[in-house]
């Protein structure tokens, strides 16, 4: 037998009148184990009894699934799914219903693991593990509580019988909404701007240019990164509460969904200040990063391009005197120019000069020559 825990031992022998009624009210076809599974199981659906298991849900499933321990998202998520699950579960198992039926929040954590690009392993090893806490639990509970320990077995079969067979068929069910999202996204736009972001943030991508064309989105200019995200159980369209908060004049906006109640953002050409704070619902919260530019602030494309750009301009835009400046060809220099023009998706020359060479000479530490 497992170690028994205390917190939740402590929460059974409160519901005293409930186990009378359940003794005078069981009808009469139901054997001993059956009758104290009822009790035990409709003791721990009262509020505090599912918090502290729910709690051990997630504790469990987080140290078995490593996937979860780096992803803030996906772990709330996990808990929305958990509530759901112990309350439909434990209703079930005293219920004359065979029939299996997950809650929505079940249904959205596989959504959730999908979108992450997780394999479909991760989610059996939730419910695995989430059915292995919840047994545990009742039966240790049953230990505590069964004056005779002949019936403690009976008990624990029971509950597994009925938890194995919801924890089954509730992975049939949700391995199809499983795959159904994952063929969506490998469809869609999603899948590819998800990939693209998340090898953004880890460094395995470093070219601006690369993924500015596969974001549709230019990542070479200043831009800002912000969280949209709610606790709230109402379901919210984050992405138009997104295009709500960026002014209509900014330089673009790139978002991808971070779960069901969360999602990431990049506002180009703004800054912190000027993005508002979300106007409703009241349940939604926001949180902005600082301004930066490339792929991390100041990423290797920007700085191979600047120096080349920065000689261009300070030669009149000779390509020439900016090559014999620099020792390189006139076309490496022509290119590197080129590639400024697509960071910044404007050219050089004209009204925009002025404002590109201060900012270079800004960059680089230089102030501007009086005249």
């Amino acid at each position: 037998m497992a170690q028994q825990d205390p917190t939740v031992l402590g929460l059974v022998g409160q519901h005293r009148p409930l186990l009378l009624y359940w003794e005078d009210n069981m009808t009469p076809e139901l054997d001993d184990a059956d009758r104290w599974v009822h009790i035990l199981v409709t003791e721990t659906l009262a509020d505090d009894a599912v918090a502290a298991v729910v709690a051990r849900f997630d504790a469990a499933i987080a140290a078995d699934v490593a996937a979860l321990t780096v992803d803030r998202e996906l772990r709330r998520d996990l808990h929305a799914s958990n509530v759901a699950q112990a309350r439909a579960l434990l209703g079930w198992i005293v219920s004359d219903s065979d029939e299996v039926t997950p809650p929505p929040a079940a249904h959205e954590l596989a959504r959730t693991v999908a979108r992450r690009g997780l394999p479909l392993k991760v989610l059996m090893q939730i419910y695995r593990a989430g059915q292995t806490v919840l047994v545990r639990h009742v039966a240790e509970v049953a230990a505590e509580r069964v004056q005779d320990p002949n019936l403690v077995p009976g008990i624990q079969i029971r509950l597994l019988e009925r938890a194995s067979r919801w924890t089954n068929v509730s992975l049939e069910i949700l391995t199809d909404t499983y795959a159904e999202q994952r063929e969506r996204d490998l469809r869609g736009d999603v899948a590819r701007r998800v990939e693209t972001v998340r090898d953004l943030l880890s460094g395995e991508l470093d070219d601006a240019e690369v993924a500015s064309r596969r974001l549709s989105h230019p990542i070479g200019t200043e831009h800002v990164a912000f969280v949209l995200w709610t606790d709230g159980t109402e379901p919210v369209d984050l992405d138009a509460v997104a295009r709500r908060i960026v002014p209509p004049d900014a330089g673009g906006l790139l978002t991808t969904p971070a779960g069901s109640r969360a999602l990431w953002g990049w506002a180009s050409g703004r800054s912190p200040e000027v993005l508002d704070a979300p106007s409703s619902p009241g349940s939604v919260r926001l949180a902005v990063g600082e301004p930066g530019a490339g792929t991390d602030g100041d990423d290797p494309v920007a700085l191979r391009v600047r120096r080349p750009l920065s000689a261009y301009l300070r030669h009149d835009r000779s390509l020439d005197a900016a090559a014999r400046e620099l020792g390189v060809h006139r076309n490496t220099v022509r290119y590197r120019v080129q590639r400024a023009e697509s960071l910044l998706g404007r050219p050089v020359g004209g009204p925009s000069r002025l404002a590109v060479e201060l900012a270079l000479l800004v960059r680089d530490g230089a102030p501007p020559k009086r005249t």
